[in-house]
């Protein structure tokens, strides 16, 4: 009979569950202890507040640095990938090739939808064929043998959106307008045509056409800014001996994701014509290359920011908690007497430090924020903040606050009962 089992009056035996006690008296000390961790290490942390507040606030300066600093370089960052983006950094142009006798090969019909579906393209636009010998004037009482240079564009709905077009007055032309006699002017096209609103007319050969629309200077398309815009569906309608040419494609405007213009370039036309022949595609490989390189040392840049951060901030919770052990020998003294264990007494500080880190890491993740926002406000640029990384910015700050506090956490479990008491 197995020690702890008992007999039944009839001889049998019966066994008592020491195993099943044990285990939930193990649990159930575990989770004291645990408790027991955590209150001796709250009231070491808050049982002096000004100390509290000095361990703290090394932490809170680090986190909130690392956090203020990212993303005011994110916001920095964001507004000079935005300005390469005007310039053309991601816009690629598709437009007909030539043949060995330097004709024209016609884009086929296609070619939009193909280019939509890459992975890598945002936004396609697409122009069609002008109508030949247009004249471009302010009103009927301009001598037509008068020339502005101006030039008329045929657009889809949306293309403009894909050439990155933004609107000092007015819309574009979508589709609840395509079919209307109506213009959106670039802005040296307004200029010469005396236009200074929406509202005004202009007369392309002898036909009104209202203007809804003036754009912004285009520097990653000059072409647009001395060109009146009217819509592809209206132009088919109003030059029916022109309409077949007028259907073809004659750019394709697409704006892509970042990478390398080469590679870009090369799929691109494989997608225009599924055979890869009699397809241009021009883009700025210099730009692209530049914006590339922005990108990533301005990454690599906020990242050794966020490091120095961090280690500034571990280095003060390391040196405060050290003070916080020499200040309180006595009491490590007087609880090894008391029958604490070094490891006890260990897992107390790093503890207090971890608390430290915590309470220090979700202060500087708030001020960090605020300040970014601040500064992406008052220099006018976009906000650009990584808030999936402020969990990992707080998580990394109570890390740096345990490895900081391992050290003075064994200098503590290492003093003695006598060594602990004969310095207070």
């Amino acid at each position: 009979m197995s020690k702890g089992d008992t007999m039944n009056p009839d001889g049998s035996r019966v066994e008592t569950r020491h195993g099943a006690k044990a285990g939930t008296s193990a649990r159930r000390s575990m989770g004291t202890r645990i408790a027991d961790l955590l209150h001796t290490a709250w009231v070491g942390a808050t049982g002096r507040r000004s100390r509290t507040v000095l361990a703290a606030l090394g932490i809170t300066l680090g986190v909130a640095a690392y956090v203020a600093l990212s993303g005011i370089a994110a916001s920095n960052q964001a507004a000079l990938l935005t300005r390469l983006d005007a310039l053309g950094a991601n816009l690629q142009v598709v437009t007909p090739g030539q043949d060995a006798s330097r004709q024209p090969i016609p884009l086929p019909e296609y070619a939009p939808k193909t280019l939509a579906r890459q992975p890598q393209v945002e936004r396609v636009g697409v122009f069609g064929t002008a109508p030949e010998h247009v004249k471009i004037f302010k009103n009927e009482f301009v001598p037509g043998s008068n020339g502005n240079a101006l030039a008329l564009s045929v657009m889809r709905p949306g293309a403009l959106a894909a050439v990155g077009a933004s609107f000092a007055q007015g819309h574009g032309i979508d589709a609840a307008n395509e079919d209307l006699p109506v213009t959106v002017l670039g802005s040296e096209a307004a200029y010469r045509l005396g236009v200074t609103g929406v509202g005004d007319r202009i007369l392309i050969d002898d036909a009104w056409y209202g203007v809804i629309g003036i754009l912004d200077p285009l520097p990653q398309a000059q072409g647009f800014d001395s060109s009146a815009i009217i819509g592809l569906w209206y132009a088919k309608t109003h030059y029916p001996d022109q309409a077949a040419s007028i259907g073809r494609i004659s750019a394709i405007y697409v704006r892509t994701k970042p990478g390398d213009a080469e590679s870009l370039r090369r799929l691109l036309a494989h997608a225009a014509n599924l055979t890869g022949s009699g397809v241009s595609v021009n883009a700025s490989a210099d730009l692209s290359e530049a914006r590339n390189t922005t990108d990533g040392s301005l990454t690599m840049l906020g990242l050794m920011i966020g490091v120095i951060a961090l280690a500034v901030g571990g280095m003060s919770i390391a040196n405060m908690m050290i003070v916080t052990v020499m200040e309180r020998r006595g009491e490590i003294g007087l609880r090894r007497a008391l029958g604490a264990t070094p490891g006890a007494i260990r897992m107390q500080f790093v503890t207090e430090a971890a608390m430290l880190s915590a309470f220090g890491g979700f202060a500087g993740v708030m001020i960090g924020a605020g300040a970014a926002a601040g500064v992406a406000m008052w220099a006018r640029q976009p906000f650009a903040l990584d808030w999936e990384s402020l969990p990992l910015a707080w998580c990394a700050a109570v890390l740096v606050g345990v490895l900081a506090g391992i050290h003075p956490a064994s200098r503590a479990a290492r003093l003695t009962p006598t060594e602990a008491l004969r310095g207070e």
